[in-house]
């Protein structure tokens, strides 16, 4: 019920402080500044898969100062610092009423053009866009994950130009559709390359395997115990030592794996380390088995081989990764239930059929056996290190 009544607040005041900045927003900027503000709010999977894109700003406004937005929520600051690619990047405190003062210093910041690059467009990335004073708005149109049709249609007119993309290509070809709309023609989908950020971390002398137990949401959460069979067979086949990564909101999830698989070689570090450190850790790792979550991304950003299990609900969105160029052979392998229902809610990624899951957990994720997965593990083990 509290949450229930957070997000009600949340919600008034997001409606009330759009109507006042949309008001603001009709008195053309006269100004002559040359910045360029991209705005995405994003976690550290969809940052990863965004990068690819990202690199490209600067040709294609090559004489421009590109300023990056983001949110402190689940932080990217200091990898998107590192990637060279912006010559100034902002981290915005959007949580609760700490949005307002975050508004008002949006409200301070002039351009020539703000663009939204969030695939998935929100009320609150349509706020700092509707803040910022430029002369032009620019946005790729979006899925309905965050707005309804309704309030897609009023978000679509604060925009000068919304640019088309399917919304049901993989993230990486919509990301590339955007750019070539925004200019760059020749523009193709590839893999991002994530910075290698120096950092101090515990990092195994023997060969290891990266695991991933958990997820944004309990529904795309593999059973544990599947993941202890996955973890012993790891142990068994190839001798490596595993370690459980995370965040610390699911530290007891690898803590009953470690207990369970009761092996020196099964370490849970879940909430253990920082984003860089987890990045250097995946970096540095023979193999990754991932939950549909940004581990799985970060292991694609580094070339880290990876299996994951990922969602059947969005299908095609994320996974499997869809490439422009040629050459690039170490994609995730990703792994789905084959059934009829695939891709269900790939227009809104928050959405599937409850009467669909087993103990709450979707059928194309629950319905994977630890047998298929070792199977896949086994595949890209002997493809990348031999037999």
């Amino acid at each position: 019920m509290k949450d229930k009544i957070k997000r009600f607040i949340s919600v008034c005041l997001n409606e009330s402080l759009f109507h006042i900045l949309r008001i603001k927003a009709r008195k053309s900027y006269k100004g002559n500044s040359n910045h360029i503000f991209v705005l995405r709010f994003a976690h550290i999977g969809d940052f990863c898969i965004w990068l690819d894109s990202a690199r490209a700003f600067r040709n294609l406004y090559p004489d421009k100062k590109i300023i990056f937005l983001t949110y402190s929520y689940k932080n990217v600051q200091e990898l998107a610092e590192a990637t060279g690619y912006f010559d100034k990047v902002i981290s915005l405190d959007t949580e609760g009423f700490h949005r307002i003062k975050a508004l008002r210093e949006a409200a301070g910041f002039c351009g020539d053009t703000i663009i939204n690059a969030n695939p998935s467009r929100s009320l609150l990335s349509d706020l700092f866009v509707l803040a910022v004073n430029v002369r032009h708005r620019i946005a790729q149109q979006s899925d309905h994950a965050e707005l309804s049709a309704t309030k897609m249609k009023r978000s679509d007119k604060i925009y000068e130009k919304v640019i088309p993309c399917n919304l049901k290509a993989m993230e990486l070809i919509k990301n590339a559709e955007f750019m070539r709309g925004l200019g760059l023609k020749d523009f193709k989908a590839d893999l991002s390359v994530l910075p290698d950020v120096p950092c101090d971390v515990d990092t195994p002398t023997q060969k290891y395997a990266v695991i991933f137990p958990d997820a944004d949401a309990p529904i795309q959460m593999w059973n544990y115990k599947n993941y202890v069979k996955v973890v012993q067979n790891l142990i068994s086949e190839y001798g490596v030592q595993c370690l459980i990564l995370g965040g610390n909101r699911y530290r007891d999830t690898g803590a009953a794996i470690e207990k369970e698989v009761n092996s020196s070689l099964c370490k849970n570090r879940m909430g253990e380390t920082n984003l860089v450190q987890c990045i250097q850790l995946v970096r540095n790792a023979s193999i990754v088995i991932s939950n549909d979550t940004g581990g799985a991304h970060i292991a694609a950003a580094t070339r880290t081989p990876c299996v994951v299990l990922a969602a059947g609900w969005n299908r095609g969105r994320f996974f499997p990764y869809q490439v422009e160029t040629e050459g690039e052979t170490l994609l995730p392998v990703d792994v789905v239930t084959n059934l009829p229902c695939l891709g269900c809610g790939i227009e809104n990624i928050n959405r599937f059929d409850p009467e669909c899951g087993i103990d709450g957990v979707p059928r194309c994720i629950a319905m994977n056996t630890p047998e298929v997965i070792n199977e896949k593990i086994k595949e890209l083990w002997e493809k990348c290190y031999g037999k």
